[in-house]
């Protein structure tokens, strides 16, 4: 399995047909940009984009991403848990410790 930092240090690649959000299926391997820049994120200086949007835990690939693997293992590691919300779309929120 490809280590966090290898996948962290790989540019996600842009194209203008994946604009729209109207396409993005949560259940499927793309990137919802359009709610990514509501969430006022960009890509990093290597051009990777965030996965969870802090302000509201969406998870901004869908679950058939080639990396989806790698943001379960980070959420598990950060103790986030991940869920699927009533408007279909994957979110992810801090494990409240007892």
């Amino acid at each position: 399995m490809a280590s966090l930092l290898d996948w962290l240090s790989k540019p996600l690649k842009y194209s203008e047909d994946k604009k729209d959000s109207s396409k993005f299926d949560s259940e499927g391997s793309g990137y919802d940009y359009t709610a990514a820049k509501a969430c006022d994120l960009k890509p990093d200086e290597t051009g990777h984009w965030p996965s969870r949007c802090p302000k509201t835990g969406q998870l901004l690939k869908g679950k058939k991403h080639k990396t989806w693997d790698l943001l379960e293992q980070s959420e598990r590691e950060m103790n986030y848990t991940i869920f699927k919300g009533e408007d279909g779309k994957y979110y992810s929120e801090k494990i409240e410790e007892e």
